[in-house]
């Protein structure tokens, strides 16, 4: 309640702009939201502690534009509406799970950025699906150089390898949805999962909002 009257005071004092063209007036316009490519087919290949991946666009056109804006333009409101537009797009029914679960941030990135990305999208997805959100009790605990910077799909995994430890009293809870924006190799998706495996964790879906090669996987991509 406190964080959608929040929302609105900073609505009226600074008018929402698409975060994908600028047009003044929401933060993600229906024409951006018609220019949205829905990803295709399934992911083929993704680390073995996941059960599965789905992601929901591909990442492209007002989307990246959207998304960059989310992660290093000081612009978390964006997150609910492309929240809700993933939630709209893959649906509840393949999902049963106990938990929603966003990659966590190094708490200097956390510091420096005031905000997790992918704890923001989750929110939105915890409210669509109505499953508890867990944020306290996975830590990741040292800092990794940037995955976009690292090309190889060998450094990407050497990079978050050991990166992520659950620091919970209890168990981790056994089916959980684990959240992030982008997905490339699943190599982050995939050190996580780890850590949620070995604190009790038997089934460990991971869920993005875009991925920007639907190639990869053998779809095939139109250009509109």
């Amino acid at each position: 309640m406190l964080r959608k009257l929040l929302d609105g005071i900073l609505g009226f004092i600074f008018p929402d702009r698409c975060a994908g063209c600028g047009r003044i007036g929401t933060l993600f316009c229906a024409d951006c939201c018609s220019a949205l490519r829905v990803y295709p087919g399934q992911i083929r290949r993704f680390p073995a502690t996941l059960d599965a991946v789905r992601v929901g666009f591909v990442f492209s056109g007002p989307l990246r534009g959207a998304v960059h804006r989310l992660k290093y333009g000081h612009m978390p409101r964006i997150a609910r509406p492309l929240g809700q537009l993933l939630a709209t797009q893959l649906g509840q029914a393949d999902f049963t799970a106990d938990a929603i679960v966003p990659i966590p941030l190094h708490h200097d990135r956390l510091r420096e950025r005031g905000y997790n990305q992918a704890e923001e999208l989750a929110r939105a997805l915890s409210d669509a699906w109505h499953l508890p959100m867990i944020t306290t009790n996975i830590a990741r605990e040292r800092t990794t150089s940037q995955q976009a910077a690292l090309k190889k799909a060998a450094e990407r995994a050497a990079n978050v390898h050991g990166a992520f430890r659950w620091v919970g009293t209890g168990p981790a809870p056994k089916r959980i949805l684990l959240i992030d924006d982008v997905l490339t190799t699943g190599a982050t998706m995939g050190a996580c999962a780890e850590a949620l495996r070995s604190a009790g964790s038997e089934w460990v879906c991971g869920i993005a909002l875009a991925r920007s090669r639907p190639d990869l996987d053998g779809a095939n991509v139109s250009n509109k």
